[in-house]
């Protein structure tokens, strides 16, 4: 991967469709070959089929599928729009229907597994075809909008913890002629494995976390790209992606330095001030008084190891300045990660709206303490970073009035019920933001509830493609959450103290000035 080692700039892949793809092509087109635009892997399933309900503006969504099928010969993208597409939009009050939540099943369909098998054989479990060609079609679309019309390069960025839509959305974006994965949000460990194998449409595994099996037993879901579409997908290799793992210590970057699979081609490293989620502090959780997770010297990665793993990286959190640029370049890093200056820019999906509200505080001498705060909202259990905005579930007011309701389900926890008599067992989904009673009954423990927020919904509604719900004979919006790192610096030199509003160009200038 030579072309890394001219990477200066990586634009952080944010939250949900905020790194969307016009976004990531305005940073890619920039400094081609310097700056690289990244677009976020979560939710692009159902991202694209809101925006399809919401009639397509300016049909980006159509042309991306449209492309699809012909390029591969396929009808991927036709059953796709035929699904979801209303023409002129849906009706304000309407709400959307949902994309089909990633449910899996053993062979033979149901949700009942048998008593674990003796010869210590990972169990295969199955996603339903159509909803593993949403995913594929998604991520085409998302990454082919974001080539249009530049020769500089497009990454793709994926949580760990959203495991399963994962390996599907990274097919459809390879599809594309995807440049870069990045993963975060837990141990990537085998996905670079399993990117090369993607080169050749050769049959990958996700092997799934699962609540409460038996010692020794495990499960996975195989993906053929040959099953799909009659195989249409499969005529010509694709091309070979770069790997980037987000990791926090050297430990990690040793261990996947060593992988017994395959090494990523390189790291960023996160410091706890990026926004959106962090890995946890490293010891017991010690919170202040506020409740933020506190971190300390042991959490400071030791860039003399991760020198001597042998690989490029990049420096991520707080380093939104030339200054902090140039020191990254000092530390032996290829360059740096930003992501919330380019969340505050204009060119990013963030809502108006949130963008205003963020950029007012500050105008109105909010200080980063204040502004953004450190929770333990998210149901992932890792620490995630909220803006503190009115109107938004970083209130209490507004997070105690919402109706719990799990209906995307991206964040879910797969477990398995008590055995029967026969020894099997029933699969289930939970989440810990879900309707208590609900989770309680999946062997969950209440007190892992409180104070845990729909992120799912929340991040939908921050880029305007929020839920519709009703409440005495009114509707309105799902409320959203605003996630963004506690360094605002960079935003506050960029907007002038909020004062003006800031561009994709302008942020590159301000970090690259003489590169």
């Amino acid at each position: 991967m030579d072309f890394l080692q001219n990477v200066r700039l990586i634009q952080g892949g944010m939250g949900v469709y905020v790194s969307n793809w016009r976004l990531a092509q305005a940073v890619a087109k920039d400094r081609p070959g310097t700056t690289v635009g990244t677009v976020s892997g979560t939710g692009l399933d159902v991202v694209y089929v809101r925006m399809l309900q919401l009639g397509d503006p300016g049909g980006h969504v159509r042309q991306a599928m449209a492309a699809l099928d012909e390029q591969y010969g396929v009808s991927i993208g036709k059953k796709l729009v035929d699904s979801y597409f209303i023409e002129g939009g849906k009706q304000p009050d309407a709400k959307f229907k949902n994309a089909p939540q990633h449910i899996v099943r053993p062979e033979g369909g149901g949700n009942t597994v048998p008593a674990p098998r003796e010869d210590g054989e990972s169990v295969p479990l199955y996603l339903d075809e159509t909803v593993a060609e949403i995913l594929i079609a998604t991520g085409f679309a998302e990454v082919w909008l974001a080539k249009q019309g530049h020769q500089g390069r497009i990454f793709i960025n994926f949580l760990k913890k959203v495991e399963l839509p994962l390996i599907y959305t990274l097919y459809g974006a390879m599809l594309a002629g995807l440049d870069g994965v990045i993963v975060g949000a837990g141990n990537p460990d085998g996905l670079a494995a399993d990117r090369t194998s993607l080169v050749n449409h050769q049959t990958v595994s996700t092997k799934l976390q699962m609540l409460y099996r038996a010692s020794g037993e495990s499960f996975h879901v195989p993906f053929d790209p040959h099953l799909v579409a009659d195989g249409g997908l499969t005529k010509n290799p694709l091309k070979r992606p770069a790997f980037l793992a987000i990791v926090s210590l050297e430990n990690l970057v040793d261990a996947l330095a060593n992988s017994t699979t395959e090494p990523p081609d390189g790291f960023i490293i996160e410091h706890h001030t990026a926004g959106g989620h962090n890995a946890p502090p490293q010891g017991p959780l010690v919170k202040d008084e506020e409740g933020q997770p506190q971190y300390s010297e042991a959490d400071e990665p030791d860039l003399q190891a991760i020198r001597d793993a042998g690989l490029p990286f990049w420096m991520a959190g707080g380093y939104s300045n030339h200054v902090r640029f140039e020191q990254a370049r000092a530390f032996g890093a290829n360059g740096v990660q930003i992501g919330s200056n380019f969340a505050l820019s204009e060119d990013s999906g963030m809502g108006p709206a949130y963008k205003s509200a963020i950029l007012n505080a500050i105008k109105n001498g909010a200080e980063d303490v204040d502004l953004v705060k450190t929770t333990m909202f998210s149901p992932t259990g890792f620490p995630f970073k909220v803006a503190q905005l009115p109107g938004t579930l970083a209130e209490e007011e507004v997070y105690a009035a919402r109706m719990r309701v799990c209906d995307i389900g991206l964040l879910q926890q797969r477990g398995l019920s008590k055995p029967a008599a026969d020894g099997s067992r029933r699969l289930f989904m939970r989440c810990s933001a879900a309707p208590i009673k609900g989770y309680v009954s999946k062997r969950g423990l209440e007190f892992n509830t409180e104070e845990r927020r729909c992120l799912c919904n929340g991040l939908l509604s921050t880029v305007g493609l929020g839920q519709i719900v009703g409440k005495n004979g009114t509707h309105s919006e799902e409320p959203p959450i605003v996630t963004l790192g506690n360094n605002l610096a960079g935003i506050r030199r960029l907007s002038r103290n909020g004062q003006a509003r800031y561009y994709v160009r302008d942020v590159v200038a301000d970090i690259l000035d003489g590169v």
